[in-house]
């Protein structure tokens, strides 16, 4: 859990830890299943090991599923993301087709793309370690705000 994690975005991780600090308990997952499998009547002290195992194994098997749910969520955001990628690159271009020196231009731009993904990712990281883990809100907001931040102060350095 903790490899996939690593590959995610500071706002990503956030959100999964946000979801999973929500989940049931283990007797309640067994409580689930058992009502599902074997009806509401049943007692699990009563079914044999076998029934018993079969409970564990659609534990074992619903936990390595994906929710259809976030996966479209998360298609949603990275539409956005690429998006604002898209844009930001058409401002771009825009600057360095409408500049004198569109050498020094191109230089800039890039410079100050640079330093908004730097900073997004830094501002995301440290919102996530100051609110804590599970705080999406926040950990979008900083990577926003130390993104902004980071172009921001690159064009003016560079000016």
């Amino acid at each position: 859990m903790d490899m996939v994690r690593a590959r995610s975005t500071p706002l990503g991780r956030a959100m999964a830890e946000r979801m999973k600090s929500q989940d049931k308990t283990f007797n309640e997952l067994v409580a689930k299943k058992e009502k599902s499998l074997f009806g509401s009547r049943v007692n699990f002290k009563t079914l044999s090991e076998v029934q018993k195992n079969q409970i564990y194994a659609d534990i074992v098997l619903a936990a390595g599923k994906s929710n259809p749910q976030v996966n479209m969520q998360m298609t949603q955001l990275s539409r956005l993301g690429k998006g604002l990628i898209v844009l930001s690159v058409a401002i771009s271009v825009y600057e360095i087709y409408n500049a004198d020196d569109k050498i020094s231009e191109s230089g800039r731009q890039l410079a100050i793309n640079s330093a908004g993904i730097a900073g997004a990712a830094a501002g995301g990281a440290m919102a996530g370690l100051m609110c804590g883990p599970g705080a999406p809100v926040c950990v979008l907001i900083g990577a926003f705000v130390g993104g902004a931040l980071a172009a921001w102060e690159m064009g003016r350095l560079w000016s």
